[in-house]
């Protein structure tokens, strides 16, 4: 419902001068004056003699609402007034008042497949999806027009999805990368360290070597969410692999898990996690992490989604152990969806104790990233990245604690070639570019790169 106050606020200086003669009919004037102002006066525009149907058409539901009211009460029984007041109750969020409207519709027209197809529309909406599947399987029997009959299809695959209890879906990319700068060369060849005795001299290190890989990726989602029920399992594992066409003792095989329960509640979902992953380096075991977490997430409204999450992992490196170490962070990340496209940000704080002082840090991110769909099927996207680390203890070889700034930008653009809407499957060709730069006070870690990736992705 909608209402409109209308008030008028004045103020009325005004100075007379002189003798009393002119004082006594100023006053008077002015009291007049101020009560022709306070007397309600038409507003132009303001559509007081529009009818129910104009409101609707200019998209004022909760006035057309009003004045469809109006007429039912004059003539509770008029069919095409019921009609209309349904339709303005359904725009507005009141499906239980469509609902009746519509009822008292087809009390007189038992037979009449629009006003089936508007009931249906709103017992989805109130969660009556049994009832709701019937009443569209009625309108589809009619031989309803093709729009009609894809639009149905859209509520009833969203019914059928409901009554599921096992979901998966899966992803698997195979990409090749250009990376100008795979050794992470620092930006200047010459670089200065320190011995035990103080001394500070020279030292030559290798230039920036450009190589071609070769990725491959494997993603698995299963999510299990009993019928009715508001606590689910959720399960996800990933493999990566990066194949160097020259540099030597760089292939990675990483094999990533995380599994645990979930809660939904109204637009809230709570996760608590367990996760493990085991990274091989040129095929030799180099790192194992394992750990746990939990992560809440909000739909403040249509727009607006918020999620945070907290972990701790324990990291063990096989042949590394004053690097091995504990890991806490936590991440707030609010995502809009706009006109335009979505908007995501993500601020996060991370602070890791290893046995060693020297490789204990802390760390700050920061990441703004922007999605669009655009026409012909093709997606565009384009982030940027903040990195910032300081670490507890000065480096012996450096004379210095080591302070990074990393920024990284991402640009890039998908196209879906191939798509079965009724699985849900898709093939899509991604072309993406990542700038990174990195700005240490220590100029081993100065660093640039550039990195121009090709992928083609088969998703269900």
């Amino acid at each position: 419902m909608q209402s409109r106050k209308t008030s008028t606020h004045m103020s009325v200086r005004r100075k007379v001068s002189g003798h009393m003669r002119g004082y006594i009919p100023g006053i008077l004037v002015a009291v007049l004056f101020l009560g022709a102002c306070l007397i309600p006066q038409p507003v132009q525009g303001s559509g007081h003699d529009a009818s129910p149907k104009e409101f609707f058409d200019r998209g004022e539901f909760g006035r057309a609402y009003q004045g469809y009211h109006r007429l039912f009460l004059s003539d509770p029984g008029n069919p095409e007034i019921n009609f209309s007041l349904g339709r303005a109750a359904f725009e507005t969020g009141d499906f239980e008042a469509a609902v009746m409207a519509f009822e008292r519709v087809l009390m007189a027209r038992p037979d009449a497949v629009r006003v089936k197809l508007e009931i249906a529309r709103c017992y989805f909406h109130l969660g009556s999806l049994e009832t709701a599947a019937r009443y569209f399987e009625e309108v589809m029997a009619a031989n309803p027009p093709e729009q009609v009959r894809t639009n149905i299809e859209k509520y009833l695959d969203a019914i059928r999805l409901s009554r599921k209890e096992h979901f998966l879906s899966a992803r698997v990319s195979l990409g090749i990368d250009f990376d100008d700068n795979v050794n992470t060369a620092p930006s200047s060849s010459d670089i200065e360290i320190t011995d035990l005795l103080g001394n500070v001299f020279p030292v030559m290190v290798d230039d920036a070597q450009g190589d071609q890989i070769k990725t491959g990726t494997a993603h698995l989602n299963y999510l299990y969410k009993p019928l009715d029920g508001s606590l689910c399992w959720k399960f996800s594992a990933l493999n990566y692999n990066a194949l160097y066409r020259d540099a030597e003792n760089l292939d990675l095989t990483l094999f990533d898990v995380k599994t645990g329960l979930c809660l939904e509640h109204g637009n809230m979902v709570w996760d608590v996690y367990g996760l493990g992953n085991h990274l091989n380096l040129d095929y030799d075991q180099y790192l194992r992490t394992y750990g746990g977490g939990t992560s809440l997430s909000f739909i403040l409204s249509p727009r607006i989604l918020l999620g945070t999450d907290v972990r701790y992992r324990k990291k063990n490196y096989y042949e590394l152990d004053d690097r091995d170490a504990r890991n806490l962070s936590f991440t707030i990340s609010p995502a809009f969806a706009l006109d335009i496209g979505r908007i995501s940000f993500s601020a996060g704080w991370e602070q890791e104790n290893a046995e060693e002082d020297v490789y204990t840090y802390t760390r700050v991110n920061g990441i703004a990233g922007y999605q669009a769909d655009l026409p012909l099927a093709v997606g565009m996207y384009a982030s940027y990245w903040y990195q910032g680390t300081d670490y507890d203890e000065t480096y012996p070889l450096f004379g210095k604690k080591r302070s990074d700034d990393v920024h990284h930008l991402s640009a890039g653009l998908s196209r879906t070639f191939a798509q079965a809407a009724s699985r849900g499957a898709a093939i899509i060709l991604n072309i993406g570019y990542t700038y990174t730069r990195s700005d240490s006070n220590i100029d081993l870690y100065t660093y640039t790169k550039n990195v121009t990736s090709m992928s083609v992705t088969f998703a269900f």
